[in-house]
């Protein structure tokens, strides 16, 4: 198991994966944890296809483009646990590589108490099969390498990451001696950010990533188009995720929204399709516009709010 943490404004964070070192189509698990204070859950925009990494050469010199070989396998998972006043988030994603190589994966970020945290990269080394003595690569009839059984250790597993299951076995103990405090009057009533704060705040965190300028554009119409497609799916209680633009028009549709709001969505999500598939190349003021555009779709399609309620 290796693990890199990093320092940023007083908040530990630390990436692990649980093998360094794979063949090809060997499952592995990368896992991100942050600690942190206050009562805000973390925004954290997962990927959904593929985590972003670079190749990495013999001689320490990273590829200037980013590659899509490193695939998720099952949908991101994430959880806060709580003690003594000290929250921990924990996420996890399971991949796998389908092209050998040295691969450095991008730092993923999160969203903690207005505030962009940087979780460090990681490198996972990918290698062919190994070749088996006296046996020619054409009588081979499966399609597929053959993957070593059990890739994954339990135990190694449980010994790099026993802190924060501890965490996880604490909870109860936790919530059992919270309930026997007798004086609740003076804790601080928590109040949840709505749907429409916790968009806008993602979309502005993105904003000022500006990873077009890193040569990143299609990542930045990837997680703008995510976050539109959540907030539309948490909305009106839809699975928009997994959608065509197309699909997800005649959603709207049904669902009997605005049609000039459908109409702003697809602009969106077009100018996004472009990008990804089109290798289209908008200026700095289109993309702040289309970004604007996401904003007035989640502020048109959220409940008027009222203070002092």
């Amino acid at each position: 198991m290796l693990m890199c943490s990093n320092f940023t404004l007083g908040q530990e964070s630390s990436v692990s994966i649980s093998q360094n070192s794979i063949y090809i189509g060997e499952k592995v698990l990368i896992i991100y944890s942050i600690a942190y204070t206050g009562n805000k859950k973390p925004l954290f925009s997962p990927q959904t296809n593929y985590l972003p990494a670079r190749t990495k050469a013999s001689n320490g010199v990273l590829s200037k483009n980013s590659t899509e070989n490193i695939e998720i396998l099952t949908p991101f998972r994430d959880t806060v646990y709580t003690y003594k006043d000290k929250n921990t988030w924990v996420g996890m994603y399971e991949v796998t590589a389908w092209d050998s190589g040295n691969y450095v994966i991008e730092p993923a970020t999160i969203y903690i108490n207005d505030s962009l945290n940087y979780f460090p990269q990681i490198e996972l080394k990918v290698k062919l099969v190994d070749a088996v003595k006296n046996q020619d690569i054409y009588g081979i009839k499966e399609s597929f390498a053959n993957i070593p059984d059990e890739p994954f250790s339990f135990t190694k597993f449980i010994k790099s990451n026993w802190w924060w299951m501890l965490l996880l076995l604490l909870i109860p103990v936790y919530f059992i001696l919270k309930r026997r405090k007798k004086n609740k009057e003076n804790q601080q009533e928590i109040t949840e950010l709505s749907l429409k704060d916790k968009t806008l705040i993602a979309i502005d965190a993105l904003n000022r990533e500006k990873l077009w300028e890193q040569g990143q554009l299609k990542k930045h119409y990837i997680e703008l188009s995510y976050i539109v497609r959540s907030y539309l799916s948490a909305r009106y209680e839809v699975n928009l995720l997994e959608k065509t633009t197309k699909e997800t028009s005649l959603l709207l549709k049904k669902l009997n929204l605005n049609s000039e709001t459908i109409a702003v969505v697809e602009k969106i999500l077009n100018q996004s399709d472009l990008v990804k598939f089109a290798k289209s190349k908008p200026e700095e003021n289109d993309i702040l516009k289309v970004s604007h555009l996401a904003k007035q779709v989640v502020v048109e399609t959220s409940p008027i709010e009222f203070e002092n309620v």
